[in-house]
């Protein structure tokens, strides 16, 4: 199966969309952030991975009645933070990553490739069909805590996103 390299590709794309909105000193680290990180950059911290439950339970029966390679599905969540000497410039990387976000919400294959630090990962994937949605994600406040707990990390500014990406091979 082909489709392994889906969230590390979901994973680059975001880290290139956001790279590419900041200036160039700018660090840009898909991890948590930790308590010894001191230079100003933002952090893409994956934090949950799901199937969609109708993804997992329809099965794709070809015209010869075989079943086909069903398509992958993947919600992938990130915790977006940024950290700064000042809270205003931290705030201002946090809008910087809101606004590229907001202007590439939808991408292909073709669009993620220029985004991609490794786009061998990508290859690995064709030929298919991928494309990758960014939504900015709503949780409650309880499962908001609970994230930056997991994380390690006293809670601050940040937003959540979420990837939602599908890869169906040709």
């Amino acid at each position: 199966m082909a489709s392994e390299q889906i969230i590390a590709v979901a994973s680059d794309a975001l880290r290139g969309i956001v790279h590419a909105a900041l200036p160039i000193e700018t660090t840009v680290a898909l991890r948590a952030l930790a308590a010894a990180d001191t230079q100003a950059g933002v952090w893409l911290h994956l934090f949950r991975i799901a199937q969609p439950p109708v993804a997992r339970s329809i099965p794709v029966i070809g015209a010869d009645g075989r079943r086909m390679r069903t398509a992958v599905q993947l919600h992938l969540d990130y915790l977006i933070c940024a950290r700064a000497d000042d809270t205003l410039h931290a705030h201002a990387l946090l809008g910087m990553a809101l606004a590229a976000l907001g202007n590439m919400p939808v991408l292909d294959d073709v669009s993620m490739r220029a985004l991609l630090s490794q786009p061998s990962r990508l290859d690995a994937l064709l030929p298919a069909a991928l494309s990758l949605q960014w939504k900015a994600l709503e949780l409650p406040l309880a499962e908001q805590s609970a994230v930056w707990q997991a994380a390690g990390v006293a809670q601050q500014a940040g937003m959540f996103w979420r990837g939602e990406a599908l890869w169906q091979a040709e």
